[in-house]
């Protein structure tokens, strides 16, 4: 055998792959060619081999009444929710585990269970599948695609498969505070999949799914038992007065991923100088407003709004602003007050999409946030305690 063909064999035993079983897209790392798997005739999931009618009777017949109660009142909820909202389609599912030592409550998705691994979540559409994300489990994502379109759908029983020994990673690194003193906390958790809810927001910060991380002596830690990609992991570093930190990150199947040192620093602070409208530039009448924001912290343009404008943050390459409300675009203008620039033209800028972007203070810049109907005018300066 050839070099090159040796390499292309290992290149090829290394791939990720997306295996359609039982209807479920499920994400593994295999020791076999991609080329050598034959796909399935189409993306549509096996035919359900019940209704839900007919899996709340048989819920009834052996003794779980409370369970299909509690399902029948979770659908009706949905229901209301996509009448009230015009569209969407109610999703029913029932989740089991194939093993391992797992739950299902640390669970991230936008799907909300309900009792015994039933689950209900409104759907935006059938195009985009329903992510499934479970610590130490393979990713699953339920398709939607080529299902009736009908109010209520019930996709059937959703196996969910334990990592095998070979494929789980782990992660590792150190983390030490501006302050030797400050009891650093340390945990992680899965980040869930691309959100298909018409809400297009899904947490996996939660108290259920949060992994707690054993720091030693010296600042190192280490988690395993990580699931491979597509799932993703994100890691928090926190301590009293210090500005807290986070790393999302990829596992390496079977291998270790080291993520070097995080210093906690002490937080600093950041005056913000904004004008605010739900129209473009020109501004009329505006009001220069001000607020701090601290490392670490959120700011919101408006008070009233749902989500924040961006939130402050501490990364490995400096200090920088997050922009999680999507879609969001941003121009930088120059030097000066936000009054020198209320009457900028938005067509002779280059607002580029942003979701996270360095910042130079006293530099005016022009944000487009779609997500939250605003425009934003702001600029950032130090924070010293005057407030003229």
């Amino acid at each position: 055998m050839s070099l090159s063909s040796i390499v292309g064999s290992l290149k090829s035993r290394l791939l990720l792959r997306s295996t359609l079983v039982s209807g479920l897209l499920v994400f593994t790392w295999g020791t076999g060619a991609l080329a050598a798997e034959t796909p399935a005739p189409s993306a549509k999931p096996a035919p359900t081999q019940a209704s839900l009618e007919e899996a709340v009777a048989k819920l009834r017949k052996v003794g779980k009444s409370t369970t299909a109660t509690q399902l029948l009142a979770a659908v009706d909820k949905a229901k209301a929710e996509r009448q009230k909202l015009g569209r969407g389609r109610v999703v029913v599912g029932h989740l089991s585990l194939q093993g391992g030592t797992g739950r299902l409550d640390p669970l991230t998705s936008q799907v909300s269970l309900v009792s015994d691994g039933w689950f209900v979540t409104l759907a935006e559409d059938l195009r985009r599948p329903i992510a499934l994300r479970l610590h130490g489990y393979e990713a699953v994502d339920i398709p939607l695609t080529g299902l009736p379109d009908l109010e209520v759908l019930h996709v059937g029983d959703i196996p969910l498969s334990p990592v095998s020994p070979m494929k789980i990673g782990v992660v590792h690194g150190r983390v030490v505070a501006a302050d030797p003193k400050a009891r650093i906390q340390v945990y992680a958790f899965i980040v869930p999949g691309e959100p298909n809810s018409l809400t297009g927001k899904v947490s996996g910060d939660r108290p259920a799914a949060r992994l707690e991380v054993k720091r030693e002596k010296d600042g190192s830690f280490q988690l395993g038992g990580l699931s491979p990609p597509p799932a993703r992991y994100e890691l928090w570093f926190k301590a009293p007065g210090h500005a807290p930190q986070s790393r999302v990150f990829n596992s390496l199947p079977g291998g270790r991923k080291n993520l070097g040192e995080i210093r906690l620093e002490k937080p600093t602070r950041l005056r913000v100088r904004y004008i605010v409208s739900s129209t473009p530039p020109p501004f009329q009448n505006a009001t220069v407003r001000q607020a701090v924001v601290q490392l670490g912290q959120s700011f919101k343009a408006d008070p009233a709004m749902q989500g924040v404008t961006f939130s402050y943050e501490q990364r490995p390459h400096g200090e920088r602003l997050r922009f999680p409300q999507q879609p969001a675009r941003l121009a930088a203008l120059g030097k000066g007050k936000p009054e020198d620039y209320s009457s900028v033209n938005p067509s002779t800028l280059k607002l580029a999409a942003v979701f996270e972007a360095g910042f130079e203070p006293g530099q005016l810049y022009l944000l487009e946030h779609h997500a939250a109907g605003q425009w934003v005018l702001f600029v950032l300066e130090p924070d010293t305690g005057d407030a003229k």
